[in-house]
């Protein structure tokens, strides 16, 4: 990811991701999410929690408090729309949508959005994920994580949580999307696509979300 300058947005979207992902978000994890330096997370961190917007959880770690996670959805409903705009309209490849969409996301207002919503719909992302409401609410999916759903023989993918370029593309490459169907045996995930049959692995299959 090329340098660009972070806002409390991004700090609070990757710390909502990271939170679905691995419990928390660490210093280090929000670092190598956004690409920028330990010292700058740091610091905006501790002006995120004087704000009332995060809340520690432990030495080092770190979680949105109730307003910061309906902060966090207010631009998270600008990022998914951005994301359904670039696959419907421009036809952009499904695995760079996350990434291409953090260069418009910040310009996505409320018109733009409703007009997006209107001609596409915008019941759910391309990865799955619900469009929160401009008010920061959002619907809750009836879904399971990866330690629950690895128990049972069969599940479907519902949704993508955690979105980097190496899942995106390990998931495209192997045509994993939401709706594709993941078999359990001994304990480890498999997917049968067209050609062959491949396994997920756990640091991949822990970024969904599976119905049964």
């Amino acid at each position: 990811m090329s340098a660009r300058s972070m806002t409390e947005e991004d700090y609070l979207k990757s710390i909502d991701e990271l939170t679905l992902y691995s419990g928390c978000a660490t210093l280090s994890q929000i670092s190598k999410l956004l690409g920028t330096r330990r010292q700058s997370v740091y610091d905006e961190i501790g002006i995120l929690v004087d704000r009332g917007l995060v809340v520690r959880s432990g030495k080092g770690k770190y979680l949105l408090s109730g307003s910061g996670r309906r902060e966090a959805n207010k631009f998270l409903r600008k990022h998914r729309v951005a994301e359904i705009l670039l696959w419907k309209a421009l036809k952009l490849p499904w695995e760079t949508l996350d990434e291409e969409a953090m260069g418009i996301e910040h310009g996505m207002t409320e018109t733009i959005i409703s007009r997006v919503c209107e001609i596409y719909g915008c019941e759910r992302s391309p990865n799955g994920n619900p469009i929160p409401g401009a008010d920061g609410e959002v619907a809750v999916i009836d879904d399971i994580g990866y330690d629950e759903a690895i128990k049972l023989p069969r599940v479907e993918i519902s949704r993508v949580i955690f979105e980097t370029r190496d899942i995106m593309n390990f998931l495209a490459k192997n045509g994993i999307m939401p709706g594709s169907q993941v078999n359990i045996m001994e304990g480890r995930m498999f997917h049968s696509g067209s050609a062959n049959v491949v396994e997920i692995p756990e640091s991949i299959a822990r970024a969904m979300r599976y119905q049964t």
